[in-house]
């Protein structure tokens, strides 16, 4: 029986299967792996025992999967598998837009070649979409306003995520499970405050799950995210990840040029002529010597 791995926690998972939930064990020989084996959203195959239980015994082909690096444990973490969109979640204020995680979550979505588009959300706490968000329509980045208390987008958001698996990420306090629950009344999402100090949000989602809304429509909550080292990021493709360095990328004199401090760099041409934000640029840089210490790490453990 194939099955979609929807939480995971001490051990015992819960997917679904045929309209049923069901709470599953590993096999154990998949249980003996050692490393991240099972994962919200994976496709698995189970089988129920005379005495009721149940159990995992494969893990199908993943495809589109959302990865960070596990900084405590020093290794791949997946976050969600088998995607097919990712919702990058945004406030425009309550807590502050954090844009290199934007721009970092970003990136990895367009090298994994899955679909994304910008949530701006709390929108009526502003009177209009700030200037440092604005920018990523600009780019090319479908990015859709939206309220709670304004009813705004909510419907048109309802509708990209139907018939899909789509990942929603973003940092605590952003408003996801808040939009969920109005999305889907009867989630009962737990919901957290911002603190008033720091205008940051407290986390409320504990752990990464898939929530199914029917049978074609998944939901990957995950945890807020404070702070994400992407995975499986070429350092020689990371140019090509952002729209706005890959028109002036073709003109470096290296075909593998960095776009650091190479001679007749394109991309350095056009950041001088002012045709490039700095600050894109500088989380380009960011996540270049992110991936780069991953290829080290990788080479010195005999991984590469």
């Amino acid at each position: 029986m194939i099955a979609r791995v929807l939480q995971g926690s001490g051990g015992t998972y819960r997917v679904r299967a045929g309209g049923r939930e069901l709470e599953c064990s590993l096999r154990g020989r998949i249980k003996r792996e050692d490393k991240g084996s099972v994962a919200v959203g994976d496709r698995v195959e189970v089988e129920e025992l005379d005495d009721g239980s149940c159990r995992i015994t494969a893990v199908l082909p993943r495809t589109r999967v959302l990865t960070r690096r596990a900084m405590a444990r020093r290794r791949d973490q997946i976050m969600a598998a088998n995607l097919d969109q990712l919702a990058i979640v945004v406030a425009v204020t309550r807590p502050a837009p954090d844009l290199h995680m934007l721009d970092r979550l970003l990136a990895v979505a367009e090298l994994n070649d899955l679909d994304r588009f910008i949530v701006c959300n709390k929108t009526d706490l502003a009177d209009s979409l700030p200037a440092e968000l604005a920018v990523y329509s600009d780019l090319g980045y479908d990015v859709l306003p939206t309220s709670i208390p304004a009813s705004r987008g909510l419907e048109e958001l309802r509708d990209r995520l139907g018939g899909r698996t789509t990942v929603l990420a973003g940092s605590s306090g952003v408003g996801k499970s808040s939009l969920l629950n109005a999305l889907f009344p009867g989630l009962d999402l737990r919901i957290g405050d911002v603190g008033e100090r720091n205008g940051r949000g407290r986390h409320t989602t504990t752990s990464a799950q898939l929530i199914p809304i029917d049978d074609e429509t998944f939901i990957a909550d995950t945890p807020g995210i404070q702070h994400f080292v992407p995975t499986g990021v070429g350092v020689a493709r990371l140019g090509h990840a952002f729209p706005d360095l890959r028109p002036y990328a073709g003109n470096c004199r290296f075909a593998n040029c960095r776009h650091r401090a190479e001679p007749d760099c394109g991309v350095l041409e056009a950041l001088a002529e002012r045709l490039i934000d700095p600050r894109r640029y500088q989380s380009y840089l960011d996540i270049l010597a992110d991936a780069e210490s991953a290829e080290d790490e990788a080479r010195s453990s005999g991984n590469a």
